[in-house]
């Protein structure tokens, strides 16, 4: 199988600036051109002061984590972002990584994902999450206790929705009755859905099962979390290889200020390949200083990736 990848076009604050979103969707262009196959963004709507509670970064190139950031950190809204990017590209897949539908009512939300993917002829994905920030929800008023639930009824509303015919629903945080949607996605159940966890639990792989596309763990999956989803996937009569399993390409720091080898940072595909990753996200400024070398390093992980094929 041929190995992945993902350019990650957020948290890139110390080689771009959060207000030139010009240049940031650009970048897109950049990615495609050399051969990487998503381009992804993330979501907050707003920052709360906990969400730097465990102290920021040693090295502001590393990957945000809950409670790792300022609240000062950029935020643009991705999904405009990322319809910026899919009119200017033709290959590459766009993709709402992160993004929170709790945070969102699912009949706007629905119709968002919807357009995008019509927009882009199928060539977006999105990995809806719960979030961290119980002060992003306290400020959108909305109960953070509940997100789980929520997240799993935007799930089944989303694909309710997409298919034919008009749609009723009546659940715990939503109810509707003889709606019509238009216009549907391009593909017919809609976006590429990649669950995301910060490892495999009871929901993830709940979520998985009935509609992911891939599944994306903050930690690397054992061989028993495998062999779980190969044996709920069979039970549910879908094909195991259908999935894809993110990566990721880490930095490992030597100066609290300055990038990574990005040389040292691929010797750990080949371990995460065993088990079982087929899909590798990196962000360019954990191994770059300026926008004008992101071709470059673009090229260099694609090509090593196809070769560890």
């Amino acid at each position: 199988m041929a190995l992945k990848t993902i350019l990650l076009m957020d948290e890139n604050w110390e080689i771009y600036s959060g207000r030139d979103i010009p240049q940031i969707v650009s970048a897109a262009k950049t990615a495609e051109d050399a051969g990487i196959n998503y381009v992804a963004l993330s979501e907050h709507i707003v920052m709360g002061p906990s969400c730097g509670s465990k102290g920021h970064k040693l090295n502001p190139r590393e990957f945000h984590m809950p409670g790792n950031q300022s609240p000062l950190t950029p935020h643009p809204s991705s999904l405009m972002l990322l319809a910026a990017m899919a009119a200017i590209t033709t290959r590459i897949k766009v993709m709402a990584f992160a993004v929170i539908p709790p945070l969102h009512h699912p009949l706007s939300m629905a119709k968002q994902l919807a357009t995008l993917d019509l927009f882009s002829q199928g060539r977006f994905a999105v990995t809806p999450t719960v979030g961290w920030q119980e002060e992003e929800y306290r400020a959108l008023g909305v109960p953070f206790n509940k997100r789980g639930k929520m997240l799993d009824e935007h799930l089944e509303i989303w694909h309710k929705l997409w298919a034919e015919g008009s749609t009723s629903h009546s659940g715990e945080h939503y109810s509707f009755d003889e709606i019509y949607f238009e216009p549907k996605p391009w593909r017919p159940d809609g976006p590429e859905i990649w669950v995301a966890g910060d490892k495999l639990h009871p929901a993830a792989l709940r979520r998985i099962v009935k509609y992911g596309n891939a599944f994306a763990p903050l930690s690397m999956l054992s061989h028993d979390d495998m062999a779980q989803i190969n044996n709920a996937m069979i039970d549910a009569e879908r094909d195991p290889k259908t999935l894809d399993f993110i990566g990721f390409i880490h930095g490992d720091f030597r100066s609290p200020t300055g990038p990574a080898d990005i040389d040292q940072a691929l010797r750990a595909v080949s371990e995460q390949v065993e088990h079982g990753s087929t899909t590798f996200l990196f962000k360019p400024d954990q191994f770059i200083d300026s926008p004008d070398q992101l071709e470059d390093l673009c090229r260099y992980v694609v090509a090593h990736l196809k070769a560890a094929s």
